[in-house]
């Protein structure tokens, strides 16, 4: 199973990829906390993901903050990536969902998988459930609501043959 912070969660709703994500990752994790950082907002993407979360396909998980406080301290995160860190740690999934700069980087250090929007993208594109032009499209508006640099845009562009 992935966890997911809120920022890739969010994305994936807004290009209207996360129920198609869902398909094939079957279900994915969020902590209490990133849940409620998602539900402080009212848009379309989070009527999304509630509906998933209604339907089981992601489930809501607790985890206590003495179990990601040090990352807090020792990293420059938010709760939510803190908690989104621990709790794939502490149960071993498979890895986590994020946009977050400075999660990646931690995710790096210590060797855990990470995937981006735009990972999203080419895996689906790669597996063949969207086309050429769906991909090159959610790309295109992953680059205009993410804070993704161009080189970033342009590497997953060429990834879509």
């Amino acid at each position: 199973m992935l966890v997911s912070n809120s920022s890739t969660i969010i994305l994936t709703a807004k290009i209207s990829l996360l129920s198609i994500f869902l398909n094939t990752a079957k279900k994915i994790a969020i902590t209490n906390v990133v849940y409620r950082e998602i539900l402080k907002k009212d848009s379309f993407e989070n009527l999304v993901i509630k509906k998933e979360v209604e339907n089981g396909r992601i489930k809501i998980e607790s985890i206590e903050p003495k179990f990601y406080s040090n990352i807090i301290k020792q990293f420059r995160l938010d709760e939510g990536e803190a908690s989104t860190f621990a709790l794939c740690i502490n149960k071993k999934y498979n890895g986590i969902l994020t946009d977050d700069k400075e999660l990646i980087k931690l995710c790096k250090i210590e060797g855990t998988q990470f995937i981006t929007a735009m990972t999203v993208v080419i895996r689906l594109f790669n597996k063949k459930v969207i086309n050429k032009n769906e991909a090159l499209e959610k790309l295109e508006r992953l680059q205009s609501y993410g804070r993704y640099s161009n080189d970033i845009h342009n590497y997953f562009r060429n990834m879509v043959r």
